[in-house]
């Protein structure tokens, strides 16, 4: 018997570069022929496998995320796929719960695995609104406001190769 190399599809939307970064770690422990695509950059959907990710911001999936499942959900129907979340609510079960749901509910079909992961902030590129939203936030779960990166390099490339077994 012959041995078959999957295609798979690590689509991504990204504000601020960290659902990119996961997504690239997350390609590379990937078995088979991967593209890691911004989902805006996305043209077909040729693949045997497809993971999806997306920051949560305010308990919803960015609006490009969205607007590409909307435009391909005949297609995502049956496909198999995973996907994963960006947020910064990695801490408390409940919270990362609620933000895997909301995504999961817009997407078609069966999900095999998800993941939640938590990201980074760097004040210096969000625009007002962004700040006073997540300074908001973090006074309200009492955590110093600033610039921070929770992103776990490891933890994204473990998710990574245990999709394999889906593939």
């Amino acid at each position: 018997m012959r041995n078959v190399t999957s295609n798979v599809l690590v689509a991504y939307a990204s504000k601020h570069g960290s659902t990119k970064k996961i997504a690239q770690w997350i390609g590379k422990e990937i078995r088979g022929n991967v593209d890691v695509l911004n989902v805006n950059n996305i043209n077909n959907l040729n693949y045997d496998y497809i993971i999806l990710g997306t920051p949560i911001y305010e308990h919803e999936p960015l609006p490009e995320m969205s607007s590409f499942i909307h435009r391909n959900k005949e297609q995502l129907e049956n496909k198999k796929k995973s996907v994963f979340v960006v947020s910064s609510d990695n801490e408390v079960s409940s919270k990362r719960e609620m933000n895997i749901e909301a995504f999961t509910n817009i997407i078609p079909g069966e999900v095999n695995q998800t993941a939640v992961f938590a990201g980074e902030i760097d004040n210096n590129e969000l625009n007002s609104n962004e700040l006073n939203s997540v300074n908001s936030y973090m006074n309200s779960i009492s955590k110093p406001i600033g610039s921070y990166s929770k992103l776990n390099e490891k933890k994204c490339r473990e998710y990574g190769k245990s999709l394999n077994r889906y593939i």
